[in-house]
C-alpha cells in the first residue's frame, strides 16, 4: 500500500526536475527567438533595393557574352554592318540606348536602387560599356573583323548591332535575380 507521504510526491514532482525543464525550455525559446530574428534580418535586406555592385558588373558581363555570342557569327550580322551607313549605326545605337534606358530607369523589373551619375543611371553607364567592350572584342578576338573583310566603318557598325543583344543580355540577367 502507499504511504500519505508517498503519495503526496507523486502528486507534487520534484522541484529541481521542473526548473531543469523549464531551463531546457527556455535555453530552446532563445535559440527559436535568435532563429526568428535572423530570418527576419534577412527578409528586410532582401527587399532592400539592390545597389550596383561587382556582383551585379559580373552578371552584366556574363548576360553580354551569352546574349551577343550567337548572334556574332551568323553571316546576316556582318551583311548588314556591311551594308548599313554609320547615320544608320548611330540610329541604331539612340534606339538601343533609348530602350536600355527605359528598362533600367523607367520600368520596376527588378528591386534596384536608382543611382545616378549626372542624371544618367550608373546601370546604364556600366551596362553600356561592358556591352560594347565585349562586342568589340569579341568581334576582333574571333577574327570576324578579317573574315569578312570590315572596314573601320562596318567595323563599327557591327559593334552597333552585335552590341543592341549585348545590351538587352546584360540588363535581363541583371535585373533578374
Amino acid at each position: 500500500m502507499m504511504s500519505e507521504s508517498n503519495a503526496e510526491k507523486m502528486m507534487t514532482p520534484e522541484p529541481e526536475r521542473d526548473s531543469e525543464r523549464f531551463k531546457m525550455i527556455d535555453g530552446r525559446l532563445e535559440e527559436i527567438e535568435k532563429q526568428v530574428r535572423a530570418i527576419a534580418r534577412a527578409e528586410e535586406r532582401r527587399s532592400e533595393p539592390d545597389s550596383l555592385g561587382l556582383d551585379d558588373i559580373v552578371q552584366e558581363l556574363v548576360g553580354a557574352v551569352t546574349f551577343a555570342l550567337p548572334f556574332l557569327f551568323t553571316s546576316e550580322l556582318w551583311d548588314v554592318a556591311k551594308e548599313i551607313s554609320l547615320w544608320r549605326a548611330f540610329a541604331i545605337f539612340l534606339l538601343t540606348m533609348g530602350i536600355a534606358y527605359g528598362l533600367i530607369a523607367k520600368s520596376r523589373i527588378g528591386n534596384i536602387r536608382a543611382e545616378e551619375v549626372f542624371h544618367v543611371p550608373k546601370r546604364l553607364i556600366t551596362v553600356s560599356i561592358i556591352s560594347y567592350t565585349v562586342s568589340a572584342g569579341m568581334i576582333y578576338l574571333y577574327g570576324i573583323n578579317r573574315l569578312a573583310e570590315f572596314t573601320l566603318p562596318q567595323y563599327l557598325s557591327a559593334t552597333v548591332i552585335t552590341s543592341t543583344f549585348a545590351i538587352v543580355g546584360a540588363i535581363a540577367v541583371d535585373m533578374v535575380k
